[in-house]
């Protein structure tokens, strides 16, 4: 399951795009790295619009119940405006993992 989650900017608390990115920058360590790998996420990235006007992230999980169990974990909620969206098919010029 592919999700692009977008965060309009600023948002409601008037947090920039940057200000979202940093928080994950910080926040990002190896311990929730391996817990995600171990719940079936094999692919998340993320993004600031170089204008400020949005953060992005993408994330593949093997299933929405993952997903959710990693969230709820990691105690990680919906930023102020933030929408998540399922995306459907996959095509592309390389394959996940590069292969």
């Amino acid at each position: 399951m592919w999700v692009l989650f977008i965060v309009p900017c600023p948002t409601p608390d008037g947090r920039t795009a940057r200000d979202l990115y940093d928080t994950r920058v910080e926040r990002i360590e190896d311990n929730m790295r391996a817990s995600a790998r171990d719940l079936g996420c094999t692919f998340h990235r993320a993004w600031y619009a170089a204008d400020g006007s949005a953060f992005y992230a993408v994330a593949h999980w093997q299933t929405r119940e993952a997903a959710q169990t990693f969230f709820e974990q990691w105690q990680i909620s919906d930023e102020p405006g933030e929408v998540a969206i399922i995306l459907e098919g996959d095509v592309g010029l390389v394959p996940l993992g590069g292969a």
